[in-house]
Order: structure tokens, then C-alpha cells, then sequence
């Protein structure tokens, strides 16, 4: 999937549709910065670019002095802005509101006469950029749309989303529209104003690949956890910049994710999708074991780095959702629906992978059982 890699800079190429860039950079909007001035000309065609800005609300907050930088900036490098910027909560949430915040963000684009030949530039977590990329999508047959993510859950996956989606009541991301970017810019230090448990759910979304996509990464992980649990910025730089080199490389894959997007939607998107992964990928871990395929070590090494990182610590609050086995399951039906086969991503050995074409659905039952009793014990 990689082209090339520069000190700063790894190019992807879509599916199915051309090459984007990834960014990595610092001070992104220091007047000085030129990358996000250079990234909207080359999106747009224009020396002067025209941009609406779309950014999480908590970002805003808890960032310093980041409208009155990004008013400097755009003032400093010839940007335009197209209207006041759509600020807005991050969370599932806005995700699973019967498309009300899609329908700002969308009518926002249309009242601010953004056409083709103009951007947006979505700053926030994987749902936000989720909501900016559904419009993009879907106004004028489609807006430029840069993505700069914010946690590191949305760097090292929504960054490489093909696809923007949004949930309706129990079914997570149902509807879905084809969103490519022109390109994604991270800055590392924006992963420094969330909360612990979006930090430590990051950290989950990185085991989620490496487990099952790269050995070597989910060794160093599993030896960063506590460093990680416990925000240290160069730990967390060093384990997002590994996670999105190897996705570029490697691509995406689906282990966890029928288990982690049914959870959510049981909990009516009340359980964070940070904690869900978690979980999920414990679930299939052991099920792998049980299956023949992961060896116990294996999955004892993933398990103790999820847990010693803290990613676990939404358990606690899901014993009642671990109880309902029988729905858990049905998350096997909506994988079916969304991906067209009923197969189910495994770890097959550390960094290695294989598909369950036909998951045993009573050993699944009897693995999320013992999985919940030993929550309880433990």
C-alpha cells in the first residue's frame, strides 16, 4: 500500500482511488509551519485557498490559544476562511443522533457556498472526522476534505478511513458513503488534551493492529505499556508512528471489530468505542486459543499489554453487556451484513492473521462466559 516514506511524511494509496499523504509534523499552526498552508494549496489548486474548518470542541478548549493561532495562521499564509468554523462535541454520540450533527456540518458546507475547488479541514477524533467526511462526500459530488486527527485512536485509523460512516440505533456505522482525503496531518501533541480513557483506548486501537499485523510492534508496545498508560509523549509518538508506517505497508484489517461495534451499539454508544476494541480483541483472543490457532503465551502477552495500559479499564462498567452472550452474537450477523461473509478476523501467532470463514457460534458463547467470570474474579 506504500509508496514511498519521506523523514516526515508516509504516502498511502487507496484501493481504488489514487495516493494521499500523512503528515507528521510539530506547532502545526505556527505561523512559520508552512505544511498545512502548502497541503490546502496543493488540495485546492489554489494559491489562496478557500477552507471550512471543522473542529472538536474539546480540542478547542482544552488546546491554548489554538483559534487565536489558526486565526494568525490563515491570515499569515493567504488562507481563506469560507465561514465562522463548526465547532462541535466529539463522541459517539454525534455519530447517533439521527444525523442531526451531520446535518449541521452539511448544511454549514452548503450555506457557506463551499464548492469543489475548495476545502475542508476537519480537526478532531475519528467521529468527527467520520461527520466531516460524510459531507464531504455527499455535497457537490464531493468537497476536498483534509483530515488532521486528534487522538490517537482517529491517527492511526480513521486517518486511513476510505469510508465515513454514522450509526443508527443498534447498528454500528450502517450508513456509509466512500470518503477519500486529500491528505492527513498529525501533530502529536494534539493527542495530549484528551481525556485518560480516550488516551488509553488509543493505545487498544494500536494493539488491535499490531496483534494481529506486526510481531515486532506488539512486542514493543506490550514492553511500553505502562509508559503508555501513564502519557508518556515519546512512547506514544514512537508507537503511532510504527502503527501508521506499518498500516501503509500492510493495510487495514477487521480482527475485533464484530464484537467491539456490537457492544457499542448494546450500550446505545454509552461504552466508548476505545473501550469496546479492548475488549473485543480479548474475546477473540481467547477464542483463537480455544480454536487451535493462537498459542496461550501469545495471547497472554496482547491481554497484559491491553490490560497494563489501562485500555481494559472500561471492563468493569461492561459486565452486564458480557452477560448477554446470545447478543453479542448477533454483532456476527451485522459483520455478515456490513462486510459480506460471515468470517471473522483471528490472530493466527503474534503479528499473524487468518479468517474463521465459519465461526462456531456455541464456543464463541462459552468463550464470552469465561471471559466474563474471569472479569469477576479478577
Amino acid at each position: 500500500m506504500a509508496k514511498a516514506k519521506n523523514d516526515d511524511t508516509v504516502f498511502c494509496r487507496w484501493e481504488r482511488n489514487g495516493e494521499f499523504a500523512i503528515h507528521f509534523t510539530q506547532n502545526v499552526f505556527d505561523e512559520n509551519n508552512p505544511l498545512v498552508a502548502d497541503v490546502l494549496k496543493r488540495a485546492t489548486g489554489s494559491d489562496a485557498p478557500r477552507v471550512l474548518l471543522v473542529a472538536d470542541g474539546n480540542v478547542v478548549q482544552r488546546t491554548e490559544g489554538l483559534g487565536t493561532r489558526i486565526g494568525r495562521y490563515v491570515k499569515a499564509n493567504g488562507i481563506e476562511l469560507a465561514a465562522q468554523p463548526v465547532v462541535m462535541g466529539g463522541g459517539e454520540k454525534i455519530k447517533s443522533d439521527g444525523l442531526r450533527s451531520a446535518s449541521e456540518i452539511l448544511n454549514a458546507v452548503i450555506d457557506a457556498k463551499v464548492g469543489v475547488n475548495d476545502a475542508i479541514l476537519v480537526i478532531g477524533g475519528g467521529t468527527l472526522l467520520d461527520l466531516a467526511g460524510y459531507a464531504a462526500a455527499q455535497v457537490r459530488g464531493g468537497i476536498n476534505l483534509v483530515r488532521m486527527p486528534t487522538t490517537i485512536a482517529s491517527m492511526i485509523d480513521a486517518t486511513f478511513a476510505d469510508e465515513a460512516a454514522i450509526n443508527t440505533p443498534g447498528v454500528k456505522d450502517a450508513l456509509r458513503v466512500p470518503s477519500h482525503c486529500a491528505a492527513a496531518i498529525i501533530d502529536f501533541g494534539f493527542a495530549l488534551t484528551v481525556l485518560d480513557g480516550v488516551w488509553r483506548g488509543g493505545v487498544g486501537e494500536a494493539v488491535r493492529f499490531a496483534a494481529v499485523r506486526d510481531a515486532a510492534l506488539m512486542k514493543r508496545i506490550a514492553k511500553a505499556a505502562e509508559q503508555l498508560k501513564n502519557r508518556d509523549l515519546k512512547a506514544m509518538t514512537a508507537m503511532v508512528r510504527g502503527v501508521v508506517e506499518a498500516r501503509a505497508k500492510k493495510g487495514a484489517d477487521g480482527f475485533a471489530l464484530w464484537s467491539a461495534g456490537r457492544l457499542e451499539a448494546m450500550s446505545s454508544y454509552k461504552l466508548p468505542h476505545g473501550y469496546a476494541v479492548p475488549i473485543g480483541i480479548c474475546i477473540d483472543c481467547a477464542y483463537a486459543v480455544a480454536k487451535g490457532v493462537l498459542k496461550p503465551a501469545d495471547q497472554e502477552l496482547v491481554c497484559r499489554a491491553l490490560s497494563e495500559c489501562g485500555a481494559l479499564d472500561g471492563l468493569v462498567h461492561s459486565r452486564h453487556l458480557l452477560s448477554q452472550a446470545d447478543n453479542i452474537l448477533l454483532g456476527l450477523d451485522a459483520w455478515k451484513l456490513s462486510s459480506g461473509s460471515p468470517g471473522i478476523v483471528l490472530p493466527a501467532g503474534l503479528g499473524k492473521q487468518m479468517v474463521d470463514e465459519e465461526p462456531d457460534r456455541e464456543l464463541l458463547r462459552q468463550v464470552i462466559r469465561d471471559f466474563l467470570q474471569a472479569s469477576m474474579e479478577g
